[in-house]
C-alpha cells in the first residue's frame, strides 16, 4: 500500500511541474500582450492622424492655390497633389490593415491558456513583421514612384524635393512601429533538432523539438 502511494505521488510531480511551467509562461505572455496592446494602439492612432492630416493639408493647398512658401505654380500644385495621394495611401493602409492585439479570454486550464496566448503572439508577431516591411519597402517604392512622376512632369529637382520631403516620414513610421512581439514570437517558435542513434540492427533518426 505504501509502495503504491509513493509511486502515485511520484507520478504527479511531472504533471504538477508542467502545469506550473504553463502558468508561468502564460502569465509572461499575457503581460507582454497587454503592454503591446497599449503601444500598438498608440502607434496606430498616431500615424492614422498624421497621414490623415497630411492628406487633407496638402490637398487643401492644391485646391486653394495657396503656397505659404512662395508663388503658387504648376510644380507646387502637382507636388501637393502627389503628396496628398501618398498620404492618403498611408492612411488607407492603416485603416484597411490595422495593427491590433487579439488578447484571449483567461482560461482556468493554464496550459490551454498558454496555447491560446502563443497563437495570439504568433498572429501579432507576423503582423508586426509584415507591417514593418510593407511600410518600409512599400513606402520607399511609393515615394520613388511619386518622385518619378514629378520628374517626368517637371524636372529631376522637383521629383527629388518631393522624395526628400516624404521618404523620412515613411522610414519614421516603420521604425516607430512596435516590434517587441515580433521578437517574442521568434523566440517562442519551435526549435527542432535531429539526433542519429545507431543500434546493432538499424540507425534511428530522432526528431525532437522545444515548444
Amino acid at each position: 500500500m505504501i509502495r503504491l502511494l509513493i509511486i502515485a505521488l511520484l507520478a504527479t510531480v511531472p504533471a504538477r511541474a508542467h502545469a506550473e511551467d504553463c502558468a508561468a509562461s502564460a502569465d509572461r505572455l499575457r503581460a507582454h500582450l497587454e503592454a503591446a496592446d497599449v503601444g500598438v494602439s498608440r502607434w496606430q492612432v498616431a500615424w492614422s492622424i498624421a497621414f490623415g492630416a497630411a492628406a487633407v493639408g496638402t490637398a487643401t493647398l492644391a485646391l486653394t492655390k495657396w503656397n505659404p512658401f512662395g508663388d503658387f505654380d504648376d510644380k507646387f500644385r502637382d507636388t501637393m497633389i502627389v503628396s496628398s495621394a501618398k498620404a492618403t495611401i498611408g492612411l488607407g493602409s492603416r485603416i484597411l490593415m490595422p495593427l491590433r492585439v487579439d488578447l484571449p479570454t483567461p482560461n482556468t486550464d493554464r496550459c490551454a491558456d498558454l496555447v491560446a496566448l502563443r497563437a495570439s503572439v504568433a498572429k501579432l508577431g507576423r503582423k508586426e513583421r509584415d507591417t514593418f516591411w510593407l511600410t518600409h519597402l512599400g513606402g520607399t517604392a511609393l515615394n520613388l514612384a511619386g518622385g518619378g512622376l514629378l520628374w517626368y512632369l517637371h524636372s529631376l529637382g522637383t521629383g527629388a524635393v518631393s522624395f526628400a520631403m516624404s521618404y523620412p516620414v515613411g522610414v519614421t513610421s516603420a521604425y516607430t512601429l512596435p516590434r517587441g512581439t515580433w521578437h517574442v514570437w521568434r523566440g517562442e517558435r519551435a526549435s527542432w533538432n535531429v539526433t542519429v542513434v545507431p543500434t546493432h540492427e538499424s540507425t534511428l533518426f530522432v526528431l525532437g523539438g522545444i515548444f
